[in-house]
């Protein structure tokens, strides 16, 4: 019973102070850490942790994947308003941006226990993705041969066609609006304008602040992108392409084409 209490935690909440829910549905190192801490630079804006990822407040539901697990949603509810009310002592915020990459295998469910919610859905260069990925948890890579580093880049790109594939179906049955890495980084009024629209309420953040995402030094909203692939040899890039290249369906749904990185 402890051990349950531990993972799906109830902690008292006002059951009449709810905020505005703004759901990030995207994949793991696609630059959503980047798109909430600019969100939450606008003063009616915030998140539940400090990288916009809720999931950390409930044991039970933290980096699960499984779409079919039973979660304890009244846990959830009161783990996150309750979270809610604890930062939002002067009462000045009314969105909370919450974007932890599981959420999209439950969204419905997540959806259905709280009483304002719209949801965007963002994406990344599928190259970009799997270098961010591939880098950040092989730190051995010179000592690993050319086809285990081909096979680990070929299962990452796989990873993100079956993650892309789940938000295209989203986007397709919710008519959820889209918003891409790349397209933030190069005009961030467009995600202001995507959360106004999906809230009804006007926000104001600041795209000449300085954010400060993972390891990098705090720097304005920039494209990483073309970094993140330069990292990749010819034959870690060629792989990535060669397990991407039959699901060009999802893709080019969100605009990316083999040709794109040859």
């Amino acid at each position: 019973m402890l051990e349950e209490q531990n993972q799906w935690p109830r902690p008292p909440y006002d059951e009449n102070d709810e905020p505005h829910f703004v759901f990030i549905l995207t994949p793991p190192y696609t630059g959503s850490t980047a798109m909430a801490s600019y969100l939450a630079t606008s003063p009616n804006v915030g998140m539940l942790r400090k990288n916009g990822e809720g999931q950390a407040l409930v044991p039970g539901m933290l980096r699960d994947w499984n779409g079919h697990k039973k979660m304890d949603l009244d846990s959830i509810k009161a783990a996150w308003l309750h979270q809610y009310q604890q930062i939002n002592s002067n009462r000045q915020i009314e969105i909370i941006v919450e974007k932890s990459p599981p959420n999209m295998v439950r969204i419905d469910s997540i959806l259905s226990i709280f009483k304002n919610t719209s949801c965007i859905v963002s994406n990344r260069d599928p190259v970009a993705f799997c270098s961010s990925s591939y880098f950040r948890h092989n730190n051995n890579i010179d000592a690993l041969s050319v086809i285990q580093r081909q096979t680990i880049v070929s299962t990452i790109a796989l990873r993100w066609v079956q993650r892309s594939s789940l938000l295209m179906n989203l986007v397709d049955s919710c008519g959820y609006p889209r918003i891409s890495y790349k397209k933030f980084c190069e005009e961030p009024n467009q995600l202001k304008h995507a959360v106004e629209k999906s809230s009804g309420k006007t926000i104001l953040p600041n795209s000449n602040t300085y954010l400060k995402i993972k390891d990098y030094q705090p720097s304005l909203i920039i494209n990483r992108n073309e970094d993140q692939i330069s990292r990749l040899s010819e034959f870690e890039l060629e792989a990535i392409i060669n397990a991407l290249e039959p699901h060009q369906d999802v893709t080019n749904f969100f605009g990316y084409s083999p040709k794109d990185w040859q």
